[in-house]
């Protein structure tokens, strides 16, 4: 274990070193807040969920153009998308900020003790992932009461040791207010993940360079079960992109699947990635839902 962290810590120093363009600068955002908050307390920013500060590279009509496979998101553009990962081991899942100090991510990322997992916020590339001021620590986390093994209810919620605090690289997602939402097949939605582009094995350990998206859309509850078995419409959406070959990654686990109110203009946190085939052919990517799980995680918000 100490050699594993050691070993971290040192590509973490060289990294950050060699680096000749800048390490997103989580650091230096909570020392601006700092200062604004003592000289002009009227510009602290409060959490507005959904909404972002940077403009979002996507189609203007979500349902008509494609995105080939994922594309690189713009810098900052998904500020409620964190990176979890275990010091032990490296392995990393994405997750979700849904409140100030609550991240929502898969049940089967929590592997580990408390002190080997940490989630990194306010990154979007492989430095700022590795730029130790983006790193926070975690107070607890609770598993689905539901939750076997992979992949029934695959959803666990994470309480922070520390506030997050908003700025424009840190926000929340909303969460779907009505528990008896069935959403639409072929509903435009989002995918997210620094998941790596290889199938399996050790060059997944750090992932895309960059945080990616994909456009998936969502299927039908008999359209998911021809393609897996277990499939299970009361805890789990499937969506997927075959003709783009859209698809989570390895890595890509814990993170968010988002839908785009149109009234609002806000975006929803519908599922979790949970599962797939992770095969050449590209199949339906599985998502834990949020909708019937929201008594559970309002509970803890």
């Amino acid at each position: 274990m100490t050699l594993s962290i050691g070993y971290y810590f040192i590509f973490t120093v060289l990294l950050l070193t060699i680096s000749t363009r800048p390490v997103d600068g989580h650091f230096f955002n909570w020392l601006w807040h700092k200062i604004e908050k003592v000289f002009n307390n009227e510009k602290v920013r409060t959490f507005s969920c959904g909404l972002s500060d940077y403009t979002q590279i996507i189609p203007s009509a979500i349902d008509q153009p494609r995105i080939t496979g994922g594309i690189s998101a713009t810098e900052h553009s998904w500020p409620w998308v964190v990176n979890i990962i275990n010091l032990r081991s490296l392995k990393s899942c994405g997750g979700t900020i849904v409140s100030h100090d609550t991240v929502i991510t898969a049940a089967h990322c929590i592997v580990d003790d408390i002190d080997m997992i940490k989630v990194i916020a306010g990154a979007h590339n492989l430095f700022g992932r590795l730029n130790l001021f983006n790193y926070y620590s975690i107070a607890s986390y609770i598993i689905h009461p539901d939750y076997v093994n992979c992949c029934d209810y695959d959803l666990a919620v994470i309480k922070m040791k520390k506030s997050f605090e908003r700025s424009e690289t840190i926000n929340t997602i909303c969460l779907p207010t009505n528990k008896n939402e069935q959403l639409k097949m072929n509903t435009p939605a989002i995918t997210v993940g620094w998941g790596g582009k290889f199938h399996s094995g050790s060059l997944n350990s750090f992932g895309s360079f960059s945080l990616k998206q994909g456009l998936v859309n969502i299927k039908s509850a008999d359209y998911c079960k021809q393609t897996y078995s277990t499939f299970n419409p009361i805890d789990e959406l499937c969506a997927t992109n075959l003709v783009d070959n859209v698809d989570a990654r390895e890595g890509d686990s814990g993170g968010a699947l988002m839908v785009k109110n149109q009234t609002d203009n806000r975006w929803y946190l519908y599922g979790v990635t949970s599962h797939g085939s992770n095969s050449e052919t590209i199949k339906p990517g599985v998502y834990s839902s949020t909708i019937n799980k929201l008594d559970f995680i309002d509970k803890y918000l």
